[in-house]
Order: C-alpha cells, then sequence, then structure tokens
C-alpha cells in the first residue's frame, strides 16, 4: 500500500468536490443571474431548468482543465517528494486559478449566449426560454456546451501562468525559455 498516493487521491478528491463543485455552484450562480431576468424559476418552467443545466454541465467542463492542471503538478510534486512543502502555495494558487477559469467562463458563456442571441435576428431566445420554450433552451444548452469544449483548452493556456508549474526535467513536457 503506497500512503503517498492514496495522499494525492484523497488531496484530488478534496479538489474535486470541493474546489470544483462548489466552484461551478458559484459560477452557475452568476451565469443564471447573466442570463436571467425574467424571473422564471425551475419548479415551473422547464426550459429554464434545461438551460440551468446546461450551464452547469458547460461549467464543470471549463473548471474540469483547471483541475486536470492541477492534478499534473501534484503528481510532479509527490514524483519529486516536495508535496508537503509546496502544498498550501499550490491550493491556494489552484483555487485560485479555478476561481478565476470558472469567472471567466461564465463571463464567456453569457457573452457567448448574447451573441448568438443578436447573430438571430427575429428570435429571442433568451425570451423564449424564459417564456417556457423548450427547443430554444435545448439550442441554447447546446450551444453553452459546445462554447465550453472549445474555449475550456484555450481558456486554460490563458490561467496557466498563474500555477507556478514545476520545471520538468530535461526533456518532458514544454521546453522553458
Amino acid at each position: 500500500m503506497n500512503v503517498g498516493l492514496i495522499a494525492a487521491g484523497a488531496v484530488k478528491l478534496f479538489l474535486g468536490i470541493g474546489l470544483g463543485g462548489l466552484g461551478v455552484v458559484v459560477a452557475w450562480r452568476l451565469l443564471s443571474r447573466l442570463l436571467a431576468g425574467g424571473g422564471a424559476t425551475l419548479e415551473d418552467n422547464p426550459a429554464a431548468g434545461i438551460l440551468h443545466a446546461a450551464s452547469l454541465l458547460s461549467l464543470g467542463l471549463l473548471a474540469r482543465e483547471s483541475l486536470t492542471a492541477l492534478y499534473g503538478t501534484l503528481d510532479l510534486l509527490l514524483l519529486r517528494g516536495e508535496v508537503l512543502k509546496t502544498l498550501p502555495r499550490v491550493l491556494l494558487l489552484g483555487g485560485l486559478h479555478i476561481g478565476l477559469a470558472l469567472g471567466v467562463g461564465s463571463l464567456l458563456l453569457a457573452l457567448g449566449v448574447w451573441l448568438f442571441n443578436h447573430l438571430t435576428p427575429g428570435v429571442d431566445e433568451v425570451a423564449a426560454v424564459r417564456a417556457g420554450k423548450v427547443g430554444p433552451a435545448l439550442v441554447l444548452g447546446a450551444i453553452l456546451v459546445a462554447l465550453a469544449l472549445l474555449a475550456a483548452p484555450g481558456l486554460e493556456a490563458l490561467l496557466t501562468g498563474l500555477i507556478p508549474w514545476p520545471r520538468l526535467p530535461d526533456g518532458l513536457g514544454v521546453p522553458h525559455a
């Protein structure tokens, strides 16, 4: 039994559920506010429920990229035996990284919905969702998921400088300047 691997797995589990899950819920509320305005609740509007579900899925896809990068950093630190002395700093920066990814991702998704809404003249998809129409909710939901899938790697690359990634041994990973 490798205690170090079990501890690393426990930390990853905590991060995935704690930082990732909590961050997705907070970002979902932000995105809901950015897309809201009609006052329709999830209980009485299935279309709003569909759009909220797609928002949660999209934000989870965005958070996954940040968590994967953080997991890689933890694995490398474990391999080098540096986990205990750098864990608090990496967790703090990782949490900030995930928070920024979700915050910027929420704004990006809201901008994508706004742009799509303006690219379809004569059809106000957000108003249709507020009115309870399921078709536009499915389309907007698909737009959110597609945007998240396409934007996640770019968003991660944009925020990579935030976490102080350990230098990889020569021949591994991206060469450093």
